[in-house]
This record gives C-alpha cells, sequence and structure tokens, in this order.
C-alpha cells in the first residue's frame, strides 16, 4: 500500500527518462477518499458513504483514482500525484445466464485542480495529455469484465460563459461517449453560505422573506427528528405530496437504508426535520410538513421535501429551508445546494413564467423553481449526461425496455 491509503497497480505508461508513468490505482481508506474526493471539488454523489448506501440498493461501487509519476531514473523517490477520481456504480441484471449489468458515474468522475483545465502537476508543468484516455480505459476494462452494456456518466461540470454544453459534448465524443438522458438534476440554485443570518435574509426575495416570517407569527415549530418513528411521519408526508403533485417516490425500505447510513446510527450528516402545526389539536394529527437533507464536506443538499395537505397556508416550508440553511451554517457548510429547478423557461413565455409568484408553490415545476429561487441563490447549470456503449444490441433494447431509468 502506499502513501494516502490507495492500492497502486503498475504503470500503464512511461518509462523513458522525462515521461510520466501513470498508475491506476484503487482506493482502501474511505476517509482518504472523501478527503480527495473534497480537494477535488466533488459531492456526495462521488462520497464512499453514497457508494455504500447504494450497495443496499442492488449497486456495487467500483471506486478508482488515476496518479503520475516521472519516470526512469529520475524519478526515484516521487510518489505518484493524484490526477483524476471516480465513483463508478454497478448493477447487475438477474436471471440470465452470463453476467449482464448497467454501470454509472454520478456526478463525476473528478479531476484536479478543479479551477482550471491545465490540471497542473506539483511542479507547475502541464500533466501529460494521456491521463484522462488512461482513466477511461481502466474504467472501461472493468465495466466489459462486468458484462455492462452500457455506461452512464453525468460530468461534475459548471456551465458557464467560458464553458458550453456543446464543448463538453464534443469532448465526450471524442471520449466515445454520446448524448443520453439524465438521472440527476441538469440546474441547480446554490445558496453561498459566507454571510450572516442578516445578510441571507436581506438576499432573499421580499415575498419570500414575507412568508418566512408569517410562519413564525402563526406559531410554526420545526423540530430536528432523529427516531425511526419520526421518519415513517416524514416519508408519511411524502406518500402525500406524491399523490397531490403526480410523481414517484421510493418505497420505505429505501429512506429507512439511507437513514441508516447518513442518520445518527450512520455518520450523522443528514438532517431530519419536521413542522408542527401550532393548534393543539392539529398536532395531534402529526406534522404538517418535513424536509431531508445531507451534509458531504463543505456542502449541504436538500434531498427530500413534502407537506401534508392541511396547514400549508401557514408556509410551513420556508421555515423548514431556513432551519436547514442555519444548520448547514452552523456545521461549516460553505453552500446549500437547493437540488434541482426546471429547465430554463424559452424566450417565447418569459413573460408568463415570470408571472408566477414565489409563494405559490403549488404552480407545478415553475412553483418550485420560484420557491427555490426566493432564498437568493444563484443558478448553475450542468451538461447533463452521456453513455458509452459496450453492446449495442443490448442497448437498444434497453432504452427500449427502460430507456434513461436505471433502476
Amino acid at each position: 500500500m502506499n502513501r494516502g491509503g490507495f492500492q497502486a497497480a503498475p504503470p500503464h505508461s512511461g518509462g523513458r527518462p522525462g515521461e510520466q508513468a501513470v498508475h491506476i490505482q484503487a482506493p482502501s481508506d474511505p476517509e482518504e477518499w472523501d478527503r480527495l474526493v473534497v480537494q477535488y471539488g466533488g459531492g456526495l454523489l462521488q462520497s464512499w458513504r453514497w457508494g455504500d448506501f447504494k450497495a443496499s440498493t442492488g449497486w456495487s461501487a467500483l471506486r478508482l483514482m488515476l496518479a503520475w509519476a516521472p519516470a526512469g531514473p529520475t524519478a526515484t523517490g516521487h510518489h505518484p500525484q493524484p490526477q483524476a477520481c471516480g465513483q463508478i456504480l454497478f448493477r447487475s441484471i438477474p436471471h440470465l445466464p452470463v453476467p449482464v449489468a448497467i454501470a454509472y458515474v454520478p456526478r463525476g468522475p473528478l479531476s484536479y485542480p478543479r479551477q482550471t483545465s491545465r490540471h497542473p502537476l506539483a511542479d507547475g508543468r502541464p500533466a501529460p495529455p494521456a491521463y484522462e484516455a488512461a482513466f477511461w480505459n481502466a474504467v472501461h476494462r472493468q465495466a466489459r469484465r462486468r458484462g455492462a452494456i452500457f455506461l452512464k456518466v453525468e460530468p461534475d461540470i459548471e456551465l458557464d460563459e467560458h464553458l458550453s454544453r456543446q464543448d463538453i459534448d464534443h469532448r465526450m465524443a471524442a471520449l466515445g461517449f454520446r448524448p443520453a438522458g439524465r438521472l440527476q438534476p441538469a440546474r441547480t440554485i446554490v445558496l453561498d453560505l459566507d454571510r450572516s443570518e442578516d445578510q441571507l435574509l436581506q438576499a432573499m426575495k421580499p415575498k419570500t422573506r414575507y412568508n418566512l416570517k408569517l410562519a413564525g407569527r402563526r406559531g410554526v415549530q420545526v423540530r430536528h427528528a432523529r427516531t425511526q418513528a419520526e421518519l415513517r411521519a416524514f416519508y408519511r408526508l411524502l406518500q402525500i405530496t406524491s399523490e397531490r403533485d403526480g410523481f414517484g417516490i421510493h418505497t420505505f425500505p429505501y429512506y429507512e437504508h439511507l437513514w441508516e447510513v447518513f442518520g445518527p446510527e450512520g455518520n450523522d450528516s443528514a438532517l431530519l426535520l419536521l413542522a408542527d402545526h401550532p393548534d393543539q389539536a392539529e398536532r395531534a394529527a402529526g406534522p404538517i410538513a418535513g424536509l431531508l437533507a445531507i451534509r458531504f464536506g463543505r456542502e449541504a443538499i436538500y434531498m427530500y421535501g413534502a407537506s401534508d395537505n392541511r396547514g400549508r397556508e401557514h408556509m410551513p416550508n420556508y421555515l423548514l429551508q431556513w432551519e436547514a440553511i442555519r444548520w448547514a451554517r452552523q456545521q461549516g457548510c460553505a453552500r446549500y445546494d437547493f437540488w434541482g429547478i426546471p429547465d430554463a423557461p424559452d424566450e417565447q413565455h418569459k413573460d408568463q413564467n415570470e408571472a408566477f409568484s414565489p409563494a405559490n408553490t403549488r404552480s407545478g415545476l415553475r412553483g418550485v423553481y420560484w420557491f427555490k429561487k426566493g432564498f437568493g441563490g444563484r443558478e448553475i447549470e450542468y451538461p447533463g449526461a452521456y453513455d458509452y456503449v459496450y453492446n449495442p444490441l443490448l442497448y437498444r433494447l434497453w432504452m427500449r425496455w427502460r430507456g434513461a431509468d436505471l433502476g
């Protein structure tokens, strides 16, 4: 085992003075892996514990890291320097005579450093251009070994005026990937937490700030939930919300496993909040709204929110979000991710979309957008998803059967 808790494989290239030896390594230490993910700017879906959680839902995690070291006689004493890492999830398709699987890289892979595209070495020189191809070759070998039909990748790259979706499309096409249906949100809103609570409140939309205060005036109380019974109460709210708004949810064991891994019995990185109605009789009927968030590194993510059909006029969801934001600041997080907003409005319907009020969270996806936007965060867009196909025939069958859904 080499320094940092990674098991090194033999170098795949290099050997002459002045060249670099590329190493593909597998991690052996969860804490070291998570430190690497945080260093590279990665998030929860690339964390070791997220891989462990997905194992409880039928997936298995493979974690790979690419490192390099100078090759040749002058390289003595040089340790491999990490350049890229990625957590790949595999799901086997049962009841088949030969191994068949699907593979998925959520919000990854990650490369160093995130602030620039040059990937400098320790002494400032540019990294060898072959490192990216070497990393993907290692991933493809493992995927083929497991009988993967295809590999779905959702790059953790934030688009901006210097980097467009077309740029990423071209880059991924050069690596053999094709654009595909996504699983994770393509757009989100992130709230930077490097401000005081008063400053965060002042940065909110006036109507959001009004509704937050209204919930307080009407006596809505938010409590931290930690028990299995409280988790079941939250799931009941999810069921009600799912039926009312017409979207699917997981069965209770999914959230139960999530709570086991991230809740008080796990690493205690999850936050479960429940909002109660001020009226005593209503309180006896159970909470009127709830929220579940998870922190990783210096980021907190709003994962799930739900509400009952009663008590919504008291605006409990605003108070829940504010308490989650305050918790994230107390935990030392630098940002709060609202985890998904609808696609940007087109110019043809821009005026109509602007007419939606942040107070009306029942006006479909645009209502969700205005609810989250009201807290004063900035919008982020990702390029989407890409598939690398190993078995074209089975891929076509899968797309007809499941499409982008990986189960």
